[in-house]
Order: C-alpha cells, then structure tokens, then sequence
C-alpha cells in the first residue's frame, strides 16, 4: 500500500500517532511498502508540521505522542463521533486479523473472532456495480419465509454491514418495496441493462435521520450506572446517535439495548432505549 501525498498523507501519520502512541521508520516501511529514505522523510516531514505532537524517545528509537497531540484530540473524543469515525480509519489502514489468523502474531489489535458472513466477492462486487451505476439486478434468492433458491428483481442502492452481516439495500420489482438482502443468501447475481426501478433518493427510511437515546439500565444499581456512564457515555447520563431509518433495528441489536425495560433486564440488557416511542415507527422496518 503506498500513502498517497498531501493530506492524506499527514492524515495517515496522525491516525498512527494517535492509536499507536508513536512513529517509527521500521513500522512505516512494513505497513506502507516505503523505503528507508522516504518512511525517514515522511516522519520528518510529519515532524515540520506538527513540532509539538512528537518527542523523541531513545531507548524505543521511536516519536511519542506528546500530551498536547492528544489533547487536541480530546474535544472530539468527549463528542465520541470523531473518536469512532477515527479508530474506524485507523483499523482500514493496519487492518484487524482475528485471533487464530496467520497475521496474529505479528499484531496485538486483534478481533476476537473470525467474519462467519463474508461475502462472495463477485456477489459483492456487482450489486456494488449496480448501486454505483443505478441499474437492476436479478438475484437467486432464499430467505426464512422462502426457503427455497427464486428468482428477485431488485435494485440496490447500498451495500451494508450491520452488525456480522452484510446485506444490500435495494428496491424488490416484486413486493414494491425497500427490503434489505442478506449477501449471504443470494447465490446468482446479473447485472441487468434495465435501470434502477427506485433509487437511494426514494427509500424514505434511508433518507430519515432518526435520533436514538441511549440510556444505562434503569433496573441497574447507581454503582453499576456509573460503570455505564463512564464506558458509553463519557461521564453523562446518556448518549443520543443519529441512524438512518432503515438501520435503526441494526443498531439497538447490535448494542443489545433493552426496548421493553420491563421485561429485558439485567445482566442481558445493561442499555436501554429512552426514546423508544419517538423511533418506534422505524423498528422492523424492511
């Protein structure tokens, strides 16, 4: 992988600087593909830039993060938006081997587990085609209610991981709707010469942003609150993410939050949904 000039370029020094604490030659060289020489001029270019965010350290033979590096940081960390939208980067740069991976034991940032759902890279690659270029697809389809392989028309305009799965947003001919396609289920695909019957501009549930409120359990004790408090919400009592319609369901599934705190309750539910009347029109939606 080359770093590209420029801006990016300084960009993916930072993400290093910030989620490695430090910048070295030899890291350089092995995750971009550099030179001696130019991993050297980019940690010096990077250094001009930036004089107060680095120091040198002898013994490491290494640049650390200097406190004022990270306390330009720390608004956007107290927002927690910035903060993801930054490890997300961080972890598409250097890229995240799962634990009994061959890559293993040359990182210690590590995914527990292996992807159960990665899809099939042709699947993948023209349903994103399709989505690009706004045509139609036709599909080999099965599903929980039709188990059996049938035939779909749709038209996708979004491939998307939600949660360990991926699946295509996309337009059915058939049942004249916006539903979502799981990768994993469709066995043929053709990228048909037809255009896209809908298009992203249609799928009213994509195109509203919905505000969901996150809360600590009520059912917690004021101890266990506080726990919640400081690892999801920065101290505050609760936190508010904006998520497109369509993918509000994903969303409260993938952080395992109580929608009925009455009967989902602790240790299986430590979150809950405070504002579940005002997103309620947007769960189990297809």
């Amino acid at each position: 992988m080359a770093i590209k000039p420029g801006m990016q370029q300084r960009a993916q020094l930072a993400l290093l600087l910030r989620w490695e604490g430090l910048l070295n030659n030899k890291r350089l060289r092995d995750l971009f593909g550099v030179a001696i020489v130019r991993s050297s001029e980019l940690i010096r270019e990077f250094r001009e830039q930036n004089p107060r965010c680095v120091k040198w350290d002898a013994v490491s033979r290494s640049f650390h993060a200097t406190p004022e590096f990270y306390r330009r940081g720390q608004e956007g960390e107290h927002r927690g938006d910035e903060a993801t939208d930054s490890l997300s980067r961080y972890l598409a740069l250097v890229g995240l081997p799962h634990a009994m991976s061959d890559d293993a034991d040359q990182s210690v940032v590590l995914s527990a587990f292996p992807d159960l759902s990665t899809p099939n890279s042709k699947i993948f690659a023209v349903l994103s085609e399709a989505a690009r270029h706004q045509r139609a697809v036709q599909i080999m389809y099965r599903s929980m209610g039709e188990p059996t392989p049938h035939e779909r028309v749709i038209s996708p305009h979004s491939i998307v991981r939600a949660g360990r799965r991926w699946h295509a947003r996309a337009f059915c001919s058939k049942n004249q709707q916006f539903r979502d396609y799981a990768l994993g289920r469709i066995s043929e695909v053709k990228l048909l010469n037809e255009a896209a019957e809908k298009t992203r501009g249609d799928d009213k549930a994509w195109m509203t942003e919905v505000p969901v409120r996150v809360m600590a359990h009520p059912k917690l004790s004021p101890a266990q609150e506080q726990v919640i408090r400081f690892e999801y919400f920065n101290g505050t009592a609760a936190r508010v993410t904006t998520c497109r319609g369509a993918l509000v369901n994903y969303f409260i599934q993938d952080i395992r939050a109580a929608i009925d705190p009455k009967t989902q309750l602790p240790p299986d539910f430590q979150l809950v949904i405070e504002n579940i009347k005002e997103i309620k029109p947007w769960i189990f939606q297809k």
